[in-house]
């Protein structure tokens, strides 16, 4: 297939898949989620991959939403972008591969989202980590689902309500991130060493148990769904949102 906000790279037993819209500070947009919704799934069929990494550019890993696309009114249907966004996460959590995300620089909003929903969580020291929805006046809702169950309600709750950044360091403290150090490649590696010998049977069954431990139902996607779809419909945020794109002015600045 032709990505057009992807590239893929096959080693043995192992695909990178790298979000790669640099001209946009690699921002989600409609066509993103539904390529990488696709990549996940090519990859799940493929018997001779046992670990997916997804990873961002050397500077910033995701930063969310595409305000540009909302600017121009280019969203198309906000709800099937919302669901495609949901599903990538939640095919994250449901495949038989071993999905590793490859933290590079910044992580905002839906980025945060990818990261929680990635059984390992590799970083480097310059990975920071923020939920700036409520800024706007909207919710991490396709986030929270899979934030709240790696760090814990009150922490996911915390990052959504204050908006604040918080480090590497501080990110590992909760267990957003699993390992982080200079050289995230080299880690990266030695994991490489142990999970390739992981049955795919093994890991669907593992992840499909734990699946059933937590709330990850098709009303809390239903739920999670049409609470961001419904807001990024919302005129007024729409044009608090071209007015920042635009113009560089926040919401409360107006």
């Amino acid at each position: 297939m032709d990505y057009q906000t992807l590239r893929i790279n096959y080693l043995p037993a192992v695909q990178r898949i790298q979000i790669y819209r640099p001209e946009a500070n690699n921002t989600i947009n409609s066509q993103l989620t539904a390529e990488l919704l696709i990549a996940l799934q090519m990859a799940e069929e493929d018997e001779t991959i046992k670990i997916i990494v997804l990873e961002g550019l050397p500077d910033v890993f995701c930063t969310g939403m595409d305000f540009q696309e909302i600017a121009d009114n280019r969203v198309g249907d906000p709800k099937s972008s919302s669901d495609n966004y949901y599903n990538i996460c939640k095919e994250m959590t449901q495949n038989s591969k071993v999905v590793v995300s490859l933290v590079r620089g910044r992580v905002q909003a839906g980025g945060v989202g990818f990261v929680a929903a990635s059984d390992l969580v590799i970083a480097d020291e310059t990975a920071t980590f923020v939920l700036s929805e409520l800024l706007f006046s909207l919710l991490p809702a396709c986030v929270l689902p899979f934030l709240i169950r790696r760090i814990g309600f009150h922490k996911a709750y915390r990052l959504a309500l204050t908006t604040q950044q918080i480090s590497v360091s501080q990110a590992r403290e909760w267990g957003l991130v699993d390992e982080f150090s200079p050289d995230a490649e080299k880690t990266l590696r030695q994991y490489f060493r142990r999970l390739k010998f992981l049955p795919p049977a093994g890991i669907k069954r593992l992840k499909n148990y734990s699946n059933k431990l937590w709330m990850m139902d098709a009303q809390t996607q239903e739920l999670a769904v049409d609470t961001i779809s419904g807001l990024v419909s919302d005129r007024q945020i729409q044009e608090s949102i071209r007015r920042f794109v635009q113009e560089g002015v926040y919401p409360w600045q107006t």
